[in-house]
């Protein structure tokens, strides 16, 4: 999301922008999974990392945008796409990078069930 609901960003990992109120030990974590979907090639492996809470926002807007990128470029290829739906890929990614959706207790979105615990909840401003 952009504009004025967007999550500060306080750096880059690999190009992929990092979410602000973490630890450095928890940023370790998400640069980490970052690195591991950027080894990813499978759509539909990175379609259920995308939809899987208990991995890093960061994580999972990346692999989202990748399996998209596969869909797309096999589509305007004419090649086979992959067996992912785009408005599920969509659907689970809802919310993150927004700091309406973003819940103060996991690193997660208000839409989901699940997700790593803060090590400090967000203040009430969030």
């Amino acid at each position: 999301m952009e504009g004025d609901d967007a999550i500060p960003v306080i750096g880059l990992h690999r190009g992929v922008p990092l979410e602000d109120q973490q630890s450095p030990e928890r940023l370790a974590l998400v640069k980490t999974e970052i690195d591991h979907v950027l080894g990813m090639t499978d759509a539909g492996e990175l379609a259920d990392y995308a939809g899987n809470p208990w991995h890093s926002p960061e994580a999972r807007q990346l692999a989202a945008a990748m399996a998209e990128t596969a869909w797309t470029v096999a589509a305007e290829t004419r090649a086979l796409r992959p067996g992912i739906s785009l408005e599920r890929l969509h659907a689970s990614v809802a919310g993150l990078g927004s700091r309406t959706w973003r819940c103060s207790f996991r690193h997660a979105t208000l839409l989901e069930h699940g997700g790593v615990e803060r090590e400090e909840p967000l203040p009430d401003l969030e």
